[in-house]
């Protein structure tokens, strides 16, 4: 009986200790967090001009960004036709090709179709057709070239567009 209840204080002991330790770590992350919270904020609680440049650097950096990712499906487009012309009987590469490209304009399209709505109608109207018949059984080689030069024309047209703006 001495033997059970002896071990039933270890356990609560021990609960109770693990319990403690863990507060304890909770409370030195928030306080760590306040601390580079406070040290990031100026001194005298306004906003300093550093975060406003830095809002626009930050624009800046999303121009570039959708620049970079719109040269990304370019470059998809451009695997497609050249799959087109170098293996039109390879059906698997085509149909590979299709889903990478389809998978690189999903990444940016909600972001084009709020930044340049006008645009984003122009290289939908080739685009899903040619995604679509990549990803046919049988796709007819001839109509998708033509797509897909009409696609990474409209693309670089909309990339001229992000670095004008």
């Amino acid at each position: 009986m001495k033997r059970l209840h002896a071990v039933s204080l270890i356990l609560i002991l021990g609960i109770v200790l693990g319990a403690c330790g863990t507060a304890e770590n909770q409370d030195n992350t928030s306080s760590q967090e306040e601390t580079n919270q406070q040290e990031s904020e100026p001194a005298n609680g306004e906003k300093s001009t550093e975060s406003s440049e830095g809002n626009q650097s930050s624009g800046e950096s999303k121009d570039m960004n959708l620049a970079s990712e719109v040269d990304h499906v370019i470059k998809s487009v451009n695997q497609l036709n050249s799959s087109l012309e170098d293996s039109a009987n390879d059906v698997k590469t085509i149909n590979g090709h299709g889903k990478t490209l389809e998978e690189n304009w999903d990444s940016i399209e909600k972001q084009v179709e709020e930044q340049f709505p006008d645009q984003y109608k122009k290289i939908e109207e080739s685009l899903y057709p040619l995604i679509g018949e990549a990803k046919q059984e049988d796709p007819k080689i001839d109509k998708m070239k033509e797509w897909a030069q009409t696609t990474v024309d409209s693309l670089n047209e909309l990339k001229q567009k992000i670095k004008n703006q």
